[in-house]
């Protein structure tokens, strides 16, 4: 008997109509689950149910349309329509639970990139799931060997009860597969007119309004392709030198006196005064006390409450993390190569350049990242042996420790960063009954009572360490910059739950709101006379006057950040304000208009997407290669293609003669080890 015969209901090649019953079934269970995810995620948005009706009809179609092919694809692929819906309904169950559960967290969508992060997330479940993380990682590992074992077992031994004929599983894998990527690639192909006429656009510059607008469905599906950078303009060698100004400069030297630079990024450094409700004593005496004789201020972070690889990258490079898509880390991304940083800068200048963090190296990419950046010794969580703790972290007096310890050799001047974590979440720990300040009044419930409680105690802790950091380098002969400041706000509670209770935050979101609550405090510190100025500024901006303070001069891509915080200091995914205090609209960091903020935007995203993704035109040089070469055309070592087997690239150096370059890394030292550069 023949295949045809013993398989007498498969679908040929034009199937009968009651064939197309379960491709209709398969269209139905589509569009109710599509339904079910897009109503759980307004029921629990803090806008309520009635959030559903900001999606586009059309877009919920076109997802149901995605999700049916979804289906169809698992479905030539076992031949197991059940097993197929199985699969596709627990995939959407799973990212739902996951996106709703980062709403809450920290008010951004989930992102497709997040899924990559899984070393991070099962490092932190332990603190987040206090005495349940090791259950819920190992309880979810053996589920999925167990549905995986039995979809092995389903697809070898069971009997299919819709099966497909050959030329059909051919032809709906065609379709199915065709569609998707139609969908995917849309805003690539005439089709995306189309999508236009019935209003629906990627909204990548604002994720937000891209779920809410377009369903979670289709803002997953096209953020797979959501990493591509866009340079905002035609890229070109000359074009890069127009955004610049001048040539790109070069390479700093140290001043006849060096200045050792010690960073201190705080982790949720933040004055909980600010939120108006009585606590019993200041948890920031210290640091207060230096903001009135110091430079100080504010930053705007990137992020709130997360996120901290941002507001680290923005301050080490001068880029501004915005042109990237929202949910995008450059650590994780694109830092693929070597770029002009603030310790690439300062070791080229003859520095030892060490970053700090006492936790895992591999969080955020680090120990990738921190050698392109220009790191000579990164000590993570292993490089702290039997350290103090504070709640599950190490203390910030471990971490005061070890910045002592890299400044005692004075043999050369040092660049030293150090990212504490004593102040990190959760706040809604037990109370140990050593707390030393109190929530005072009924302003706060009790649970949000707590959250601030412990987060003011662990803020009293980190400004103890930080004034024995103080006092002990007010008394070193060598000249000191400390710069302290935080990455981002606290998390206290869901959905900004303290933040609303106390007043600080309320709805509907204004320009002023969103800026104010990435306000970070700042604070330049210094043992040698420098005028005081006040701060007020995105994180990026601050990357040049740390040069300047040090006694270097800031070659042409920071000289132009210097210049660009003098017209729009505030410059974040979903703020733009002018020096005047006027906000501007922020999805138009692209503009095409011809106003002199949008050029001043134009040329910096033009001029990170040549650092990141680029051909590194705007890197700075080194003095030999200038005095050889000329001011313009030839580029230093950090100005790598990243084409496989081209060596450093050399832009326009006569023929036969390359400038002397740096080697640059490839890979990381292990932990705790030296980071060696063979220097010209």
């Amino acid at each position: 008997m023949d295949r045809r015969s013993r398989t007498p209901g498969a679908f040929g090649f034009l199937p009968s109509l009651s064939s197309l019953a379960p491709l209709v079934g398969v269209v139905v269970v589509a569009g109710a689950l599509v339904a079910a995810v897009e109503l759980t995620i307004a029921a629990f948005s803090s806008a309520g149910i009635g959030s559903i009706a900001q999606r586009n009809l059309y877009s919920m179609l076109i997802s149901v349309g995605v999700i049916a092919a979804g289906v169809g694809v698992l479905w030539t692929a076992t031949n197991r329509l059940g097993i197929s819906l199985a699969l596709v309904a627990a995939g959407m169950s799973f990212t739902l639970m996951l996106h709703i559960r980062k709403v809450q967290l920290i008010d951004r969508p989930l992102m497709p990139w997040d899924f990559l992060e899984w070393r991070q997330v099962t490092s932190l479940a332990p603190t987040l799931l206090p005495g349940g993380g090791a259950v819920v990682a190992l309880g979810s590992g053996l589920l999925l060997v167990a549905l995986c074992a039995a979809l092995v077992r389903a697809v070898a031994l069971g009997r299919p009860r819709f099966p497909l004929s050959w030329g059909m599983r051919r032809n709906l894998a065609l379709v199915s597969v065709a569609s998707l990527l139609g969908v995917i690639f849309q805003q690539h192909l005439p089709i995306g007119r189309i999508f236009n006429r019935f209003g629906i656009y990627h909204q990548v510059w604002d994720q937000r309004s891209n779920y809410r607008v377009n369903g979670l469905t289709l803002m997953m599906l096209w953020n797979w392709e959501g990493l591509r950078l866009d340079p905002g303009a035609a890229y070109s060698e000359e074009r890069v030198y127009a955004a610049l100004g001048s040539s790109p400069g070069v390479i700093p030297s140290a001043p006849p006196a060096p200045v050792d630079v010690v960073i201190l990024m705080a982790e949720s450094l933040w004055d909980p005064t600010r939120l108006g409700v009585p606590l019993s004593a200041d948890p920031l005496p210290f640091f207060r006390s230096l903001l009135s004789s110091h430079s100080s201020g504010a930053l705007i972070s990137p992020g709130f409450g997360g996120g901290t690889a941002n507001s680290e990258f923005e301050l080490l490079t001068g880029m501004s993390s915005s042109f990237v898509p929202q949910g995008a880390f450059p650590y994780q991304h694109y830092l693929l190569r070597p770029v002009d940083a603030l310790p690439s800068l300062f070791r080229r200048a003859g520095y030892r350049t060490v970053a700090i963090h006492p936790f895992h190296a591999f969080y955020w990419s680090r120990d990738l990242v921190y050698p392109l950046l220009g790191f000579d010794a990164f000590q993570s969580l292993t490089d702290f042996p039997s350290p103090r703790l504070e709640g599950p972290w190490v203390s910030d007096e471990e971490v005061v420790d070890h910045v002592l310890d890299e400044l005692s050799d004075e043999r050369q001047p040092h660049f030293v960063m150090a990212v504490t974590m004593s102040t990190h979440g959760p706040y809604n720990l037990p109370l140990t009954g050593q707390e030393r300040i109190d929530v005072l009044g009924t302003k706060l419930s009790p649970p949000n009572q707590l959250l601030v409680k412990n987060y003011a105690n662990k803020l009293l802790q980190m400004d103890t360490a930080l004034e024995r950091l103080v006092r002990r380098l007010e008394s070193r002969k060598r000249r000191t910059l400390l710069v302290v400041f935080g990455d981002h706000l606290p998390m206290l509670g869901l959905d900004y739950a303290s933040y609303r209770e106390a007043g600080y935050f309320a709805e509907p979101w204004t320009d002023a709101q969103r800026e104010r609550m990435a306000e970070v405090p700042v604070v330049l510190w210094t043992n040698y006379p420098v005028p005081r100025q006040d701060i007020h500024m995105s994180i990026s901006m601050l990357t040049p006057r740390i040069l300047e303070t040090a006694g270097l001069r800031p070659p042409a891509f920071f000289a132009f950040v210097s210049e660009l915080s003098k017209v729009l200091p505030v410059v974040r995914g979903d703020v733009l304000r002018t020096a005047s205090g006027e906000y501007l609209p922020a999805e138009d960091h692209g503009a095409t208009a011809p106003r002199a903020w949008a050029d001043w935007m134009r040329r910096y995203r033009l001029l990170t997407y040549d650092r990141l993704v680029g051909e590194n035109f705007s890197a700075a040089r080194t003095r030999e290669a200038v005095s050889t070469y000329g001011a313009r055309p030839c580029l230093n070592a950090a100005n790598t293609s990243g084409a496989k087997g081209d060596g450093p690239r050399s832009v326009g150096c006569p023929k036969g003669r390359r400038p002397t370059l740096e080697r640059r890394f490839a890979r990381p030292a292990p932990r705790g080890a030296s980071i060696q550069a063979h220097r010209p």
